[in-house]
């Protein structure tokens, strides 16, 4: 089949799943917007579907930021072709929740991406996990570092930190700093 299949209902970025009541309606409502996230490689191809942010699911624990970066640069989707990467990572145990989030800048480097790894079994780590892709519910850079703005996260050490890379131009695919600088306040009442 064309389309990937999406499980779970994560897809926001740093969020757990919100129970609570609502039935049959809510569910309803949770298996549309899962369908709305999954991978649909004919339109992805024919252009029809130009989505660009993915959530990367059932990867090992063990992989760290800097690993998965390597694993993908190694299979050609480094930073040249993303330019947003996040692994949560779990503070108390210091390992990922396994689940990523990835932007690419061109959309139709997800097609490549999602043919080399979802469906399929990870290169480290002797893991039974399969990677299982779907579309991210927050989608676009501009977006996913909206939703960072004003996080704890961003005060964590820079392996906790989403990291982000310059889109184009010259320093294409080099690391840009999201660490947000503080301005002096430029007076005025309060």
């Amino acid at each position: 089949s064309n389309a990937a299949t999406a499980r779970g209902s994560a897809g926001s970025i740093g969020s757990g799943s919100s129970g609570g009541a609502g039935g049959a309606a809510a569910s309803n409502e949770r298996a549309n917007n899962n369908d709305d996230l999954l991978l649909d490689v004919s339109r992805i191809r024919s252009g029809r579907d130009r989505r660009s942010s993915l959530m990367v699911r059932n990867i090992p624990n063990k992989y760290t930021q800097q690993m998965l970066l390597s694993e993908f640069a190694l299979a050609g989707h480094g930073p040249t072709k993303m330019d947003f990467f996040y692994l949560p990572i779990d503070f108390k145990n210091r390992c990922n929740r396994g689940y990523a989030f990835v932007n690419f800048v061109d959309y139709r480097d997800v097609l490549p991406f999602v043919e080399e790894y979802n469906g399929r079994g990870w290169r480290r780590f002797n893991s039974d996990k399969v990677c299982d892709v779907t579309y991210a519910r927050i989608q676009g850079k501009a977006a996913m570092l909206k939703r960072f703005e004003n996080s704890a996260l961003m005060e964590k050490d820079d392996e906790y930190r989403p990291k982000v890379f310059v889109s184009h131009g010259e320093r294409k695919g080099q690391v840009e700093s999201i660490v947000p600088t503080r301005t002096a306040s430029t007076g005025g009442g309060d």
